[in-house]
């Protein structure tokens, strides 16, 4: 780990926007899941603070895009006490963080005063869709900008030019030269926060658990494939 919790990348050219309420976010994200999930919601708040000097659309608030990365995957936790039922694991997620950031104000949290309802509206209005591959790239700037963060920790230089055309060109293409995540970038995003065993494995046992522990909530969306 880092010694500073969010290092500025200069390969990458990104200086993290540092806040309190982040540094907050990010360490009840480690109270609650996995290194291996934790590390994945950095690289992803990384990855769309790249995307966001790449992509001309995207004009997003970024202290809201970084801190939904960072807490979109509590809906992956292993503190079953935050968990419902029955809410699909996105809207799980979109709940703890919309109750994290409540939490937040009521203790006066530095800067807790910038989190009005418009702003925790975007977070959990991102943390619904991140996963909701026909509909996120075409929401709100901080949606898109954080689903293509999420999905470019997936694909990596694989990341398409063109991320608004056939959503699974996110996972299909070989890396290329000029690519919009290259290769130097990627390295030192997973430099700075290692895959620490996320990947298909990691994720599979995450999404049995899901399918084994409240099945009706993943029927209409991408776990039971």
């Amino acid at each position: 780990m880092p010694s500073s919790s969010f290092p500025d990348l200069p390969v990458s050219g990104v200086a993290f926007p540092h806040s309190p309420i982040t540094a907050a976010a990010f360490a009840y994200t480690k109270e609650n899941t996995s290194e291996p999930v934790y590390n994945h919601c950095v690289r992803s708040a990384y990855f769309a603070l790249i995307l966001t000097k790449k992509l001309a659309p995207l004009l997003p608030d970024l202290e809201v895009v970084v801190l939904a990365c960072i807490l979109h995957d509590m809906g992956w936790s292993f503190n079953k006490e935050l968990l419902s039922a029955l809410k699909r694991f996105e809207v799980d997620g979109a709940d703890i963080a919309r109750a994290f950031i409540e939490g937040y104000r009521g203790r006066d949290g530095e800067g807790a005063e910038k989190w009005d309802e418009g702003r925790v509206q975007k977070i959990w209005d991102i943390i619904a869709l991140h996963s909701t591959m026909s509909i996120a790239p075409f929401a709100s700037a901080e949606v898109a900008t954080a689903h293509l963060g999420i999905m470019a920790d997936f694909s990596g230089p694989r990341f398409p030019a063109n991320p608004w055309g056939n959503p699974m060109e996110l996972m299909a293409r070989p890396p290329t030269p000029g690519a919009v995540i290259t290769v130097e970038e990627y390295k030192e995003v997973l430099g700075a926060f290692p895959h620490a065993g996320f990947g298909a494995e990691a994720s599979k046992v995450i999404l049995c658990g899901l399918c084994r522990d409240k099945p009706v909530s993943t029927f209409d969306n991408f776990v039971t494939k």
